[in-house]
């Protein structure tokens, strides 16, 4: 039986009137079923032993000016070669091809990260020299260009072509935001997210931006309309910051809508200006006015009001300890205002906690939460329609 002839069928027997529009049938093409054949998802990589840049998706990678995005993303390539880069894993055991498409930097710096950057970080150029490899032997993978003199429009053109002829595993773009007038066209966004996504569907690639966050510091706030769109999109969003007082730098993940990546990755330079895997650094932060965090422990470094203001249910009191006299139970708190929900948007959670504990002033509430995602009660995903939503961690 015919697409046609089915949907007829069915509209019939639910009164409705027939001939099928051309349009009901073009949308039947996308119409999901119980046995629908739908590919499996497929990842690249692994990071901390967790999938991530999955094919046919957006990844993001974010964070501010020289912040360490451009390290990160060189440990991308490489391991698209290399089966090992300092915590990340490439999946597939054939090499994967990769398209680095630079907006931003000169054509010596693009060459330069490249040569000794990139390649200095796959096997053979690092370890025993009879297995030195000379990059034109690994460079066949490798599709990078510089098109920073080129127009957007352009760029956009150029990079199309260079997908549908290349057909790379990893499409890397720095900066996205080139790719438009303005972040903050509205439409423009929305029309370019959208053709990243088609082309990563069509061609069974990631493609993973490259975009800066707001001036405010803020991880989960991507600079502009296009950053609302890359939210609303992405299925992985990575986090990178220089490490305040200290040479390390380090890579979070702040969103994704499966596979949850709870460890940072902490790195340093090397002599040879290649990134090595480092402990946590042990530094003191400042708070927002510059001067540095107390040590006092996490509970002390909310501001805490008496206890006698907020509900005792969600109160544990430390009765002799004068340093420490009481703390939220965090887990109760969240779960009674969750009651129940695999999810909860962050304007109903931030109601319902408010509301459950007797917490008066918002900016309070969110030094909470943070304690919460601190301590893994909660943590922030996105939900199937794009929007940022909170879920409780098991306990």
């Amino acid at each position: 039986m015919d697409t046609k002839t089915l949907i007829e069928e069915e509209l019939s027997q639910a009164g409705e009137v027939s001939p099928i529009s051309p349009l009901v049938v073009e949308l039947d093409k996308f119409r999901i079923m119980s046995d629908t054949d739908v590919p499996p998802e497929e990842f690249l990589m692994r990071l901390f032993g967790k999938p991530c840049f999955p094919r046919r998706d957006l990844s993001a990678v974010t964070g501010l000016e020289k912040c360490g995005k451009t390290f990160f993303t060189s440990m991308l390539m490489a391991c698209c070669t290399e089966k090992n880069v300092l915590e990340l894993e490439r999946i597939s055991e054939e090499p994967l091809r990769v398209m680095w498409y630079d907006t931003e930097q000169s054509r010596q710096s693009t060459k330069g990260i490249l040569a000794n950057r990139v390649f200095k970080l796959i096997h053979p150029q690092k370890e025993d020299p009879d297995l030195f490899c000379e990059p034109s032997d690994i460079e066949s993978n490798f599709f990078v260009f510089n098109v920073r003199a080129c127009t957007y429009q352009e760029r956009m053109d150029y990079l199309v072509a260079g997908i549908e002829a290349y057909k790379p595993d990893l499409v890397i773009i720095d900066n996205v935001s080139d790719l438009l007038p303005s972040v903050n066209d509205s439409d423009a966004s929305i029309q370019v997210i959208c053709q990243l996504m088609q082309l990563a569907s069509e061609y069974n690639c990631n493609i993973t931006v490259v975009i800066h966050v707001n001036r405010t510091g803020e991880k989960r706030s991507l600079r502009g309309w296009l950053g609302t769109e890359i939210l609303h999109k992405a299925f992985d969003v990575y986090y990178c910051e220089q490490v305040e007082n200290t040479d390390a730098f380090s890579v979070e993940q702040t969103l994704t809508r499966k596979y949850r990546i709870p460890e940072k990755l902490f790195y340093n330079i090397d002599e040879n200006g290649l990134p090595k895997v480092t402990e946590k650094p042990d530094y003191q932060p400042r708070e927002s006015n510059g001067q540095y965090k107390t040590n006092k422990p996490e509970a002390y470094q909310i501001k805490m009001e008496k206890a006698e203001t907020f509900n005792q249910k969600y109160i544990i009191h430390n009765d002799g300890n004068a340093r420490r006299p009481w703390e939220w139970d965090l887990r109760l708190l969240f779960s009674d205002a969750m009651s129940g929900l695999s999810s909860m948007g962050q304007e109903a959670l931030q109601n319902e906690v408010m509301s459950l504990a007797g917490i008066r002033q918002p900016k309070y509430y969110d030094k909470v939460f943070q304690l919460a995602m601190d301590q893994r009660v909660v943590q922030t995903t996105m939900d199937r329609n794009g929007r940022i939503v909170a879920i409780l961690i098991p306990s």
